[in-house]
């Protein structure tokens, strides 16, 4: 059973797929519909990432730079995925807080200590809330449509620690 207010229990799942900074598919690079209905494109929930190029459109700054940092963090990954108020958002795409876990020899750790060890357990470990990282590490801004959510104040707080410290997109994007 879930939580009350929350559209669904948590799930397991991998990323197959990463189409830019804050999207990325579970099973493949075609966008399916499993027979229950559910989308298996995910967005990350809070934020927004620079645009990549789509056809005649150029990339916004970052927006490659976005899409290989998310690529890093999730491929060969188990992730857990928890939900908000709302399931599914805009394209029908699944909405989710995306959770990345590691032991405290994983190569992941060493960057996750320049960002005041976001995530960190005592022994080492970590489990990384990555909707927050993308936006710490400047990758991401919060998306201000989605303003209210479980973890909005994280966000916040690491939007404010990546302004400050000119982390990614602060440093190399105009506005």
């Amino acid at each position: 059973m879930f939580d009350a207010g929350w559209c669904a229990d948590p799930k397991n799942g991998s990323a197959a797929c990463i189409l830019d900074g804050d999207t990325f598919d579970l099973v493949g690079c075609d966008r399916t519909l499993d027979d229950s209905g559910d989308d298996d494109r995910v967005r990350l929930l809070g934020i927004q990432a620079p645009e990549i190029a789509h056809g005649s459109d150029a990339a916004d700054c970052y927006g490659d730079e976005a899409t290989e940092f998310l690529s890093r963090l999730l491929q060969g990954r188990t992730l857990r995925l928890e939900f908000d108020e709302e399931c599914y958002g805009y394209y029908n795409r699944t909405l989710a807080w995306v959770f990345i876990s590691g032991e405290a020899d994983d190569p992941l750790r060493e960057e996750l200590e320049m960002y005041e060890e976001i995530g960190m357990n005592e022994d080492g470990s970590f489990d990384v809330l990555v909707n927050e990282l993308m936006v710490r590490a400047g990758y991401a801004r919060i998306y201000e449509a989605e303003e209210e959510g479980r973890y909005y104040d994280r966000l916040q707080q690491a939007e404010l620690q990546a302004a400050h410290s000119d982390q990614g997109l602060w440093a190399a994007c105009d506005g």
